[in-house]
């Protein structure tokens, strides 16, 4: 059973990801200041300790409680003006460790997010934020399965609303994607049948898609909306057997 708590909504960052003529995609992000302070409330600074090693290039983390440790690594931040690559490939490495004991996990559950917000181009005709613009999350809800339920992200001078999940939902209404999740999983079954597979094989191949693009291990009927798409997608690209 994960001991930590899920993440709440000032815990949790958002970053721009791509840039279009009508807004902007998203993602949800944690910091690893965030798995430090979770870390500390809940197991107690004095029972937990992290560790850095270079194997082959790559710079893992492993986070230890208790004598039990778990390592994950990390990747190279984009370069700046000051050189701190490597810092953001060390933080990076914590987050991800911090990962592997399930703190924030429920961040890969979450929907994909495109955030209305006004854009404009640039002088190469690129797309650009107006006005250089925050967004943060102002409320975030789980199921009992620890899956992202609800979200809404705001801009955060104007406090408007650019992305609610689900879409039109009412605050106290309830949220059952039981009819969709089960409708999707019956489609990439069928599919997966197309493509020569059966049951079986497909069920693990959406499991390991999974794991290699989140680096976290998903049983294949507690999948998300989200996740179970991009399963779909990925399968839709497999030549037939």
């Amino acid at each position: 059973m994960n001991v930590f708590r899920t993440l709440n909504a000032d815990e949790i960052e958002v970053r721009v990801k791509q840039v279009s003529e009508k807004g902007a995609v998203a993602l949800l992000y944690k910091t690893a200041r965030t798995d430090m302070d979770i870390l500390d409330e809940v197991i107690g600074a004095d029972r937990w300790s992290c560790d850095y090693r270079e194997i082959k290039g790559n710079l893992f983390c492993g986070i230890t409680i208790d004598g039990l440790t778990k390592w994950d690594c990390g990747i190279e931040s984009r370069a700046d003006d000051d050189g701190n690559e490597k810092k953001g490939e060390a933080s990076d490495a914590f987050k991800r460790a911090g990962f592997r004991w399930g703190i924030g996990r429920e961040l890969y559950t979450a929907p994909f997010i495109f955030l209305f917000t006004q854009t404009e181009q640039d002088k190469d005709g690129k797309y650009k934020l107006s006005g250089f613009p925050a967004f943060s999350v102002k409320d975030i809800e789980y199921d009992d399965k620890r899956r992202i339920s609800k979200l809404v992200i705001i801009e955060e001078k104007s406090g408007k609303a650019v992305f609610t999940y689900p879409k039109g939902q009412k605050d106290d209404e309830p949220k059952d994607d039981t009819a969709k999740t089960a409708l999707l999983r019956s489609q990439i079954i069928k599919l997966g049948a197309l493509k020569g597979m059966d049951e079986p094989a497909t069920r693990m191949r959406a499991e390991a898609y999974i794991e290699n693009r989140m680096q976290v291990f998903v049983k294949f009927d507690d999948m998300s909306l989200a996740q179970l798409s991009e399963v779909k997608l990925a399968i839709n690209k497999l030549k037939t057997v």
